[in-house]
């Protein structure tokens, strides 16, 4: 092969001299290696380019203006995107596979699916298909009334040209201390003094159930979460437990585990999720499932042989801003416990807005609630419970959008690495706060999160976090006066759990009792 080398010196603005030198294929004209050595500290470093490109094999005939022609046996459809034609095999005196066969000019045996034009289905089999097809529409729940639970959809569809996080870096220093200011004035009064209580329950209480879990972070949460029902009075049979954004179900696994059989649960939650504790739930006595997404047609609900032992589920898969539950039959003479670990931004603000107008229909129907709170910056203007809250302070739509930013500082930045786990807990999967993890790196590289460097707000790291935990707490007290001007009784904030098992460790509890 024939290169070129090409050696250059460099001096930076320090005086620091770095030699780079570059290798180029002069019959592709591309660079195959770089090295630069930095001879103040005399290291250097060594890296190939275009890599793939230099490695990659062509394919005979593989021409972008002349493709490949199929050969015997392979799928006559050219795939448009990779310029090539499909490489499956056809069955004998056929020219498409199964998978394109709809577009063959005398196919009769298949055609595309109704729901889905991305996959087809042999003509005969089609009614059987659309029964069990994934991509079939899920009819209406009994209790889906549409954006019942938005305070304000005009709030929702107003855009602007720039994002708070643009409007807060353009802001003058002299004006964006102000604001800091008036938001610690606002924190120090909604709070008159008082500091949030950390009530961390030992996680034994899961011992005492005899309930097996799976170690670490999540166990320790799980348990105090319990331990918080427990002494409130509200791990009772006689109750129906509702899990908002409920995921997997692995909280209503465990809540069920303690209060045991017959009871009644209902998990929440706008995706379809791999529902792996569920399958723990349809269990009979002495029965194991083996199908782990195995569900009841009757609108998911399940139960065994036995009416002493009943135990129903059901599954809602929509949003909580469509949930009414005053619609919702297995809710009629009960008591209802909210439970969420964690309750990602506005979703925890239709949770409430969702409590507070089925108490408004059905009055005293609401025992207890427990939601371990998360992700603010995600917030809403148009579905934050209390704008009369934020309106008290003087803050309006700005305000709240800057002021969701703000809580970003509260738990980005220095993180633990998973390895660096010292108890061997089990990384299963990241905490529900991860939802949100999309936002905090953005933030993360629009402020430049570097403890060392200078920070735009001219605040200190340590300063900026303790900030931006103010700005979360700040926010939820608005939403522990909402409930209490709706009539809910001994509404407060708890730490839960400490900062080692999750930044996000505050929770909303009610005991309405």
């Amino acid at each position: 092969m024939n290169e070129t080398t090409t050696t250059t010196t460099t001096t930076t603005g320090k005086g620091e001299k770095k030699t780079i030198v570059q290798v180029v294929d002069e019959k592709t004209n591309t660079k195959t290696r770089v090295e630069i050595t930095d001879e103040n500290s005399n290291k250097k470093i060594f890296y190939r380019v275009n890599k793939k490109q230099k490695n990659k094999k062509k394919r005979p005939n593989d021409d972008s203006e002349h493709p490949q022609q199929p050969g015997p046996n392979q799928c006559h459809y050219f795939v448009k995107r990779k310029n090539r034609y499909c490489h499956l095999c056809t069955k004998k005196g056929k020219l498409y596979c199964g998978e394109h066969a709809v577009f063959d000019p005398e196919n009769q045996e298949r055609i595309p699916c109704p729901y889905d034009n991305a996959h087809s289905v042999v003509k005969k089999d089609l009614e059987k298909h659309l029964e069990r097809c994934n991509s079939r529409p899920r009819p209406k729940d009994e209790c889906y009334v549409e954006n019942c639970n938005i305070r304000d959809i005009t709030a929702l569809e107003r855009t602007k040209e720039k994002t708070p996080r643009e409007e807060l870096k353009e802001m003058s220093k002299e004006a964006f201390d102000k604001f800091v200011e008036r938001i610690l004035n606002a924190y120090n009064d909604a709070f008159k003094g008082q500091e949030i209580p950390t009530e961390i329950l030992d996680h034994e209480a899961l011992n005492e159930r005899k309930i097996e879990t799976h170690g670490g972070k999540h166990a320790i949460q799980q348990a105090s979460i319990l331990g918080h029902l427990e002494k409130i009075n509200s791990l009772n049979k006689d109750d129906v437990y509702l899990e908002f954004g409920a995921g997997k179900g692995e909280l209503t696994y465990y809540v069920r585990k303690a209060v045991g059989d017959p009871s009644t649960y209902i998990l929440v939650d706008r995706r379809n999720f791999r529902m792996k504790f569920d399958r723990e739930n349809k269990k009979k006595k002495g029965e194991d499932s083996s199908n782990p997404n195995e569900e009841n047609e009757n609108n998911n609900e399940t139960q065994s042989d036995s009416d002493k032992s009943l135990t129903v589920q059901k599954r809602l898969y929509m949003d909580i801003k469509d949930l009414c539950l005053e619609k919702l039959n297995l809710l009629k003479d009960k008591k209802l416990v909210g439970v969420s670990k964690h309750l990602c931004g506005c979703a925890t603000d239709l949770t409430l807005k969702c409590l507070v107008n089925y108490t408004d229909a059905v009055p005293n129907s609401v025992k207890t609630v427990f939601i371990a709170l998360c992700c603010h910056q995600i917030c809403k203007y148009g579905m934050y419970c209390n704008p009369e809250y934020l309106t008290h302070y003087g803050f309006d739509q700005e305000d709240f959008e800057k002021i969701c930013v703000l809580t970003t500082w509260a738990i980005c930045g220095k993180r633990e690495a998973k390895s660096d786990n010292k108890e061997g807990e089990e990384d299963e999967e990241e905490d529900d706060e991860e939802e949100a993890k999309d936002e905090l790196k953005k933030s993360e590289l629009e402020d430049g999160e570097n403890p060392d460097e200078p920070h735009w707000s001219g605040m200190t790291f340590e300063e900026r976090t303790a900030f931006g935990r103010k700005c979360k707490r700040f926010l939820d007290m608005g939403r522990v006066h909402y409930l209490k001007n709706h009539g809910y009784k001994d509404v407060k904030l708890v730490h839960y759990v400490t900062q080692k098992y999750s930044l996000e460790n505050c929770a909303l509890i009610v005991n309405n009792m």
